[in-house]
């Protein structure tokens, strides 16, 4: 709600109002009365003003535009009668003492219809600018998501294909093939599997919860061909309907193996389940002596592109544990 709309809307009203009781003939059409226009056209303005930011607060004209309407003309009905109704009272019994009786006495139906007739042309204005507004708004986030979504996919594609991922993976690959094949052949297949997923999910704003997890089982069992019992982790048996955005267990994922040490002697634990509409990875710490490249950076846009799907990524770290809570769409 901005202040410059405000005062602007509401010179328009006076003015309008004036013009109408000029038309009319009305004996209080001069402008020695123009000061208690300006005190209507404030009341109206600013009462029309917020009660249209509280709808647009906690109705969306994106998602839900019919029922925003109705509700918003529906509602303006009985907001402005009591404005006018309230104006009415502060003049005559406030300011020209009168008592309240005179005004149920005075109370004019048709001229309650008139004023808020009148009312809801000017809210249906106020309706109109906060459509486009909220219209032009999901436009720019539609864009800011796309953007942070290519962005995220090349941050997922750049860790997936950088070379200490390669090197280690095919050094284990190597290994195998001579020790035993069919494992060997059984990794070949996994790696290949999570370089399909990532390449199927570049274009996709949201994926299946469902989806995700499967990748993260393939993700995982492939690090444990790796680190044996160095690595241990837990999935959810029950997986509920709902959505997130592509590689978001991946970039977790990473960011776990890349920052803690691994080893019979110090495991990493990690326990990925669904709480409270929330699928959260948590891990032990056990932190590298030298520290590598942060990826704070895959973080921050993980938390930018939940953003701009309206929800919010939780990041705890404790002494023994790190935790990110991130929301699931339904």
């Amino acid at each position: 709600m901005k202040t410059k709309k405000i005062i602007k809307t509401t010179i328009v009203v006076a003015f309008i109002v004036f013009l109408i009781n000029l038309i009319l003939g009305n004996n209080h059409a001069s402008y020695k009365y123009f000061h208690y226009y300006l005190i209507y056209s404030v009341a109206f303005a600013s009462g029309n003003y917020t009660y249209f930011y509280f709808i647009g607060k906690y109705l969306s004209w994106e998602k839900h535009p019919q029922r925003t309407l109705i509700i918003s003309i529906l509602g303006s009905i009985p907001v402005n009668a009591g404005i006018y109704f309230f104006l009415n009272w502060f003049f005559k019994v406030i300011i020209n003492k009168q008592d309240f009786s005179v005004l149920i006495v005075q109370f004019d139906l048709i001229e309650y219809l008139v004023v808020v007739m009148f009312a809801l042309i000017v809210s249906l204005f106020i309706m109109i600018g906060y459509f486009f507004k909220e219209i032009e708004a999901a436009k720019l986030r539609a864009e800011q998501l796309k953007t942070q979504n290519e962005r995220m996919r090349f941050e997922s594609l750049k860790s997936q294909l950088d070379p200490h991922f390669l090197f280690n993976n095919l050094n284990v690959l190597a290994s195998l093939i001579g020790e035993n094949p069919v494992k060997a052949e059984e990794f070949t297949l996994k790696l290949a599997g999570i370089y399909q997923y990532v390449l199927s999910q570049k274009d996709k704003k949201l994926v299946s919860l469902r989806d995700e997890i499967d990748f993260a089982r393939q993700y995982l069992e492939l690090l444990k061909m790796r680190f044996e019992d160095g690595l241990h982790y837990t999935l959810p048996d029950n997986i509920p309907q709902g959505k997130i955005p592509p590689l978001s267990l991946q970039l977790l994922l990473e960011n776990a193996v890349k920052h803690n040490k691994i080893s019979v002697e110090t495991p990493l634990t990690i326990d990925i389940y669904v709480e409270d509409d929330k699928l959260v990875v948590k891990n032990n710490l056990n932190p590298k002596p030298v520290k590598p490249e942060s990826v704070k950076t895959g973080l921050k846009n993980m938390a930018e592109r939940y953003k701009l799907l309206n929800s919010q990524v939780e990041i705890v770290k404790n002494t023994g544990s790190f935790t990110v809570k991130i929301p699931v769409f339904k």
